[in-house]
């Protein structure tokens, strides 16, 4: 997660900047990076997603103490490991707005109940009051430090839905992924 937080700091802090080139949103992206056979179980596309509609303010003093905010958050995995993404989206009440989008491929230990997803394209965009402020590639440093994660795995049923379970650590927090189209 602090990765992820780090991206997203690095989007806002360069929120000023902004690129002239075309991205492209291809998927089929070629990575000459490791790679693994991925699970059977999860083959295929994940999403998460959180939402808070109020408001955080000190009832004591009346200070406004955060935003209204909502995040997803998105992996998609081949078979072959070779062709895997990763989204990030964040929205902090109606004024700002970011996206993270990263390509690249998987490695899996299943005895660890872990995986690296390796980054080799990044993307970043912002927008601030529906003007968009930031949309770049992420640099190599980016990749590297941010976008290439360890990431700990593992899955419950719930009422008859599986769910995916990731952390940044095996004692961490886990959040919850479905299996969507």
């Amino acid at each position: 997660m602090k990765k992820v937080l780090m991206a997203l700091a690095i989007l806002t802090l360069t929120a000023g900047t902004s690129c002239e080139k075309d991205n492209n949103d291809s998927a089929s992206v070629s990575c000459n990076l490791p790679s693994t056979s991925v699970p059977a179980s999860m083959v295929g596309n994940w999403a998460s997603g959180f939402n808070s509609s109020t408001q955080i303010v000190n009832a004591y003093n009346g200070q406004m103490l955060g935003n209204a905010w909502q995040s997803g958050k998105y992996f998609s995995f081949s078979a072959d490991g070779k062709h895997a993404e990763f989204y990030y989206m964040a929205n902090a009440g109606l004024n700002l707005s970011t996206a993270t989008k990263a390509i690249g491929t998987v490695t899996f230990d299943e005895q660890e109940g872990s995986f690296v997803f390796h980054a080799c394209q990044g993307h970043y965009r912002g927008w601030q009051n529906g003007t968009m402020t930031v949309d770049r590639d992420a640099t190599p440093a980016e990749l590297d430090n941010n976008l290439t994660q360890k990431y700990f795995y593992s899955f419950t049923t719930t009422g008859g839905t599986t769910w995916m379970q990731i952390r940044f650590d095996p004692a961490g927090s886990p959040s919850s992924f479905t299996a969507v189209p």
